[in-house]
């Protein structure tokens, strides 16, 4: 259960418990003020002020209660959202980071990189059909990308499997 529920659920328990409270002063202050006659007497000025505080803490409690249900319905939502634009934010990164890569390689270095960038896992076997270079050239190429720290290879049989590095 996520913290913002707890403290909710905390906050409405508390809630409650302090309007069982009040209510409870509340009546009993008006049953005293009503065996005493005390409506618009100097003697009963205690008994008005106790309903005035009581009025005030009933209007606080309610704001309690909400602000509970609030915090249970409500903030689940509001971490979805926070976690969708920190992945929004990480991805304009990484989309622009390869923006600028792509600008910095020469024409068969861009090929390469956006046949890799299309298909993550692509085979270095399957680059050959995809970007009309000789199998050489592309394996060069490769390698410059390996020094670069751009891509990863992983051995597959005869032929590697090509993946973007994560820090791009």
């Amino acid at each position: 259960m996520h913290t913002t529920k707890k403290i909710g659920i905390v906050v409405i328990v508390l809630a409650a418990l302090f309007t069982g409270v009040i209510f409870n002063l509340a009546g009993n202050t008006k049953e005293e003020a009503a065996r005493n006659e005390c409506y618009q007497k100097k003697e009963c000025e205690q008994a008005a002020s106790i309903l005035t505080v009581t009025n005030i803490g009933i209007g606080l409690l309610f704001g309690m209660f909400f602000l509970g249900v609030y915090l249970i319905i409500f903030a689940h939502g509001e971490q979805a959202l926070f976690r969708h634009l920190e992945r929004e934010k990480n991805y304009l990164k990484s989309e622009e980071k390869l923006k600028i890569v792509h600008m910095l390689l020469d024409e068969n270095e861009r090929k390469v990189f956006d046949a890799i960038t299309n298909e993550e896992g692509v085979t270095q076997q399957s680059l050959k059909y995809r970007t009309s270079l000789s199998k050489a050239l592309i394996s060069e190429i490769l390698s410059r990308f390996e020094k670069k720290e751009l891509i990863t290879r992983i051995p597959e049989g005869k032929t590697y499997t090509i993946y973007l590095k994560k820090t791009i």
